[in-house]
């Protein structure tokens, strides 16, 4: 319980970094995340999501080591494809998301043109990482609390790394659960959503999260619906 921040945000992010693989189809978090914790057969996921491949993981955290174990296994008849452990310091925790994903590119067959496109800067900070990661966890929660302290753990690691583009996007998604919550003014709320979100791809012009909140601030605070499209 203590680590599941970290475990849900490796997979949102190797769910981030995986759908820049033009050649592969990959199912949302939404889809996926209510198999977690459950031992499921590879086939009856496979059926029930139609996909061909399922990727599972165990993450586990000890002081300052990262342990890591994935298995990608054939949905068609439970097939082991590839299966690795990682077990390093936290600050590789970024360099084995990318082996990760570029040992699913090479066991699936992906063409390295279609895995060319580059995932979103990382950060030198482990404790900017681990920061934006419970961040997410606490605005996923979507209560008053939680969000609250999820602004306050992304603005910690803004100033652990201040180029650090998923933290100024991840503030500016909380900012507008907030304010479209009505859990603080939405004329302060979303204000700062829309310049944590302005911030974001200037730092990283991949930054698709940032994006997504600026267009959300365009819809509901500005009422530039052309604005809002553009961005979205």
């Amino acid at each position: 319980p203590d680590t599941e921040y970290l475990s849900d945000g490796f997979s949102e992010n190797l769910i981030r970094n995986l759908s820049r693989l033009g050649a592969l189809r990959v199912k949302s978090r939404e889809s996926v995340f209510p198999y977690k914790g459950k031992k499921m057969d590879a086939q009856q996921v496979g059926r029930e999501l139609f996909v061909s491949a399922v990727l599972t993981g165990e993450v586990a955290q000890h002081d300052d080591r990262i342990s890591i174990a994935v298995d990608l296994v054939d949905s068609r008849d439970s097939t082991v494809i590839w299966k690795e452990t990682y077990d390093r310091p936290m600050n590789d925790v970024a360099a084995i998301e990318q082996e990760i994903v570029g040992m699913i590119a090479e066991k699936l067959r992906v063409k390295p043109s279609d895995a060319a496109n580059p995932g979103p800067r990382s950060t030198q900070s482990t404790e900017a990482y681990q920061l934006v990661l419970k961040g997410r966890f606490q605005a996923n929660l979507r209560t008053e609390e939680a969000l609250q302290n999820s602004v306050k753990l992304f603005e910690q690691a803004i100033e652990k790394d201040p180029s650090y583009a998923p933290a100024f996007a991840g503030l500016a998604y909380a900012y507008n659960l907030l304010g479209g919550y009505g859990v603080l003014d939405p004329e302060l709320t979303f204000k700062r959503a829309k310049s944590a979100a302005i911030q974001a791809p200037q730092l990283d012009e991949n930054k698709a999260d940032a994006r997504a909140s600026l267009g959300r601030v365009k819809t509901y605070y500005d009422w530039d619906w052309a604005g809002a499209e553009q961005e979205d």
